[in-house]
């Protein structure tokens, strides 16, 4: 597995992703007092090229650790950093849940098959984490309700609730400062509760919240690259077409795939077809908010 480490600002760097493991970005905010991380990663492993790089680049000390949501890629690795962590409430809580599971491969599988657990994350974190007998899950301690600032001396850190359908806890860090806001995982689909999924109810208000702040950079966990602003509400222009053209034509798959040429003003692609089936599973199961 490889990853990079850029500079995106003045006060921010960030560390690719790696879809081998499913290894999320990882960001680190540096001002004048300290650094706050950006999630904690999938393992200490993770964790531990972040340290490394933090040190290689002479960068201020780790002071806090933010988790973005609760699932396992950006929470594994937080005992590696051993530092004061903020989270949503409901990240608290279900991390928490989470440090009392038993993590072997039989208890896995049986979570699976209970639909705790989806496939893909199991099996990512048996690749990551073949052996999880010493695995250690920490509990964030400061539970954010819906928004906090952290002062770092020269700069501040907006840790702002935003929700959205991947996962209702989804909270983002935004830097006023250099106009950058990690996003998480919350413009991405549900994979927890069946077909990918999202709805227009959570996704239309969270890109209408998240471009409402002054931000020329967004960067969502698993992008290979920081999004520009324009970059995000092409994205959202897009996904409302979409959208809307599920909303009008209801669950039926064949209006709605020949109505989106005509939404669009050009030809469908794969990717296109993919969202369309995201929105009408959305509408056939509207109301999940969380396994956990």
């Amino acid at each position: 597995m490889t990853h990079t480490f850029h500079q995106l600002s003045p006060h921010i760097h960030w560390l690719s992703p790696d879809s081998t493991t499913d290894r999320p970005v990882l960001g680190v905010i540096s001002g004048r007092r300290g650094s706050l991380i950006v999630d904690a990663g999938n393992s200490p492993a993770h964790a531990k090229i972040l340290l490394k790089e933090i040190d290689r680049c002479n960068l201020p000390a780790p002071l806090y650790l933010f988790l973005t949501h609760w699932h396992w890629d950006h929470v594994f690795g937080a005992a590696r950093f051993s530092l004061p962590t903020f989270a949503h409430h409901e990240t608290v809580r279900i991390v928490e849940r989470m440090s009392d599971f038993d993590w072997s491969d039989t208890a896995l599988d049986q979570r699976v098959r209970d639909g705790l657990e989806i496939e893909f994350c199991r099996d990512m974190l048996k690749a990551e984490l073949p052996d999880r007998s010493k695995l250690v899950i920490y509990a964030p301690e400061i539970a954010i309700s819906d928004q906090v600032t952290v002062h770092l001396g020269d700069i501040t850190c907006q840790l702002i609730h935003v929700g959205g359908d991947h996962a209702h806890d989804s909270t983002v860090a935004f830097v006023p400062e250099d106009r950058v806001m990690f996003l998480g995982d919350c413009i991405y689909d549900d994979l927890h509760h069946g077909a990918r999924r999202v709805t227009t109810g959570k996704l239309f208000p969270l890109y209408e919240r998240l471009l409402s702040f002054n931000a020329d950079y967004y960067l969502p966990s698993h992008h290979t690259e920081p999004m520009t602003r324009q970059a995000l509400a092409e994205e959202h222009t897009l996904m409302t077409k979409i959208g809307r053209t599920v909303e009008r034509l209801g669950d039926d798959r064949e209006s709605v795939l020949a109505a989106l040429p005509q939404a669009l003003e050009g030809p469908l692609d794969a990717d296109h077809i993919e969202i369309a089936d995201a929105f009408l599973a959305g509408l056939r199961l509207p109301e999940v908010v969380s396994v956990l």
